[in-house]
C-alpha cells in the first residue's frame, strides 16, 4: 500500500497535479526530469513527490541522523522538509529566499550569498538555478560557503535529451518561457551537461541514480519520480 515519508501514514494513492496534462508539446518531447506530476500530492498532508524523493535520499545516505550537528543553509525551503529539520534542531539552519514571505526567513541571493567562507556543513537548494541569471556564479558562492567535506543538495529539472543546456541570449517571455523552458519563471532548460555546471565550481560528485540510492523505493509505493537523479555534491578537503 502507498506510504508517506513524510507524514508517515499509508494512503490509498496520490493526487495528480491539476496541470498535469497541459506541458507544452516541446517540453513533452524533451521528457524533462523533475516532478513526476501523476503522483504528486499525498492525500493526507500534501507533501509533493519532490518533498517525499528528498526526505527518502536524504535518509538513504544517513543524512537525516547528522542533521543534528550541522550547520545548514536551506534555499527556498520547501515548507515539510523545513519543520521536518526544525524539529532535529540544527545548531544553524538559516532558510531563506530572494522574495522571503515568512519574517523567519532572510532575503537571500544566492549569487552574492552574505555568509563567511566554509560556513555551512549543508546547504540545500532545491529547483532554483533554473531561475537565476546566473547558476555558475551561485554555485561557486555554495562552495565558498561550505566547509571542506560539506555537502551540497540542488535538485534541479533538466532534460536528458539535450546535450548542452538550453539558454537564450536575451531575456524570455513568460511565452517563450513556459513553452521551451516548461515555467514561466525559468530562464533556461538544463541538458545533459548539467553536472559540470557543479564540477566547474569546484564540486566532487555526480548524478547519483535512483535505482542506485533507493533500490527498494518504487514509484507508486512511495510517490515519487524514479527517474529523478540524487544531485548530491561535496567540496573536496583539500583545495587547491
Amino acid at each position: 500500500m502507498p506510504h508517506c515519508c513524510i507524514c508517515t501514514q499509508a494512503v490509498s494513492g496520490w493526487v495528480p497535479h491539476p496541470d498535469a496534462t497541459l506541458r507544452t508539446r516541446f517540453m513533452s518531447l524533451m521528457a524533462p526530469i523533475g516532478s513526476d506530476l501523476d503522483v504528486y500530492l499525498c492525500p493526507k498532508c500534501k507533501a509533493n513527490d519532490r518533498d517525499r524523493h528528498l526526505w527518502l535520499y536524504m535518509g538513504a545516505i544517513g543524512m537525516i541522523d547528522l542533521v543534528s550537528e550541522l550547520n545548514v543553509l536551506h534555499i527556498a525551503p520547501e515548507a515539510h522538509i523545513e519543520f521536518l529539520l526544525q524539529k532535529r534542531h540544527p545548531p544553524v539552519y538559516i532558510r531563506g529566499d530572494l522574495y522571503p514571505k515568512r519574517a523567519d526567513h532572510q532575503k537571500i541571493d544566492i549569487e552574492k550569498l552574505a555568509f563567511e567562507d566554509e560556513q555551512f556543513h549543508l546547504i540545500i537548494c532545491n529547483h532554483v538555478l533554473e531561475h537565476v541569471a546566473d547558476p555558475q556564479t551561485a554555485l561557486k558562492e555554495f562552495y565558498r560557503c561550505l566547509k571542506p567535506n560539506g555537502l551540497l543538495i540542488a535538485q534541479t529539472p533538466y532534460s536528458p535529451l539535450l546535450k548542452s543546456t538550453f539558454e537564450i541570449t536575451e531575456s524570455a517571455t513568460d511565452a517563450f518561457a513556459l513553452e521551451y523552458f516548461g515555467q514561466d519563471d525559468h530562464v533556461r532548460l538544463f541538458g545533459s551537461d548539467i553536472s559540470s555546471y557543479f564540477k566547474a565550481a569546484g564540486f566532487l560528485g555526480d548524478l547519483l541514480a535512483h535505482s542506485a540510492v533507493l533500490p527498494e523505493v518504487t514509484r507508486l509505493d512511495f510517490g515519487v519520480n524514479i527517474r529523478e537523479p540524487f544531485f548530491a555534491f561535496s567540496k573536496p578537503v583539500n583545495q587547491i
